[in-house]
């Protein structure tokens, strides 16, 4: 993690943070193998920037917990999961950007199971959503 101070985004500042990506294929930060959660390799952490965090999150961390938002029968794995600000893991992740294609990432430390994993997902806009 950055030592830099993180500011603070809001929903519609992640939009049109996402506006600002190349959409092709990038092999730098391989966001085309990150649509769904992954651990985050030295390859990739190397090509990504933490620039903030979400506006918010504490409040959402204190009303949904633990709590995960899906619909369609998706699950934490499905890469056509809802990227929902408001629940976990997103409103505990760092908002990231490969530093060659802009496009945009979630990351977050899982503290679960066998001991810390750092997790990464790539933001796919349309499955972004504001939902409480």
């Amino acid at each position: 993690m950055s030592q830099e101070k993180l500011v603070k985004m809001d929903f519609e500042s992640l939009l049109k943070l996402i506006e600002e990506e190349n959409t092709d294929a990038c092999e730098f930060c391989r966001k085309q193998d990150l649509r769904g959660w992954s651990n985050i390799t030295p390859d990739t952490s190397k090509n990504i920037k933490p620039i903030a965090e979400f506006e918010g999150a504490e409040e959402s961390i204190k009303k949904n917990g633990y709590t995960e938002y899906h619909v369609d029968g998706t699950n934490y794995w499905s890469k056509d999961a809802p990227i929902a600000i408001h629940f976990y893991p997103y409103h505990e992740s760092y908002i990231n950007v490969c530093m060659i294609c802009k496009a945009v990432f979630l990351t977050y430390t899982e503290y679960a199971g066998h001991g810390p994993q750092n997790r990464i997902r790539y933001v796919d806009k349309k499955l972004v959503t504001d939902n409480y």
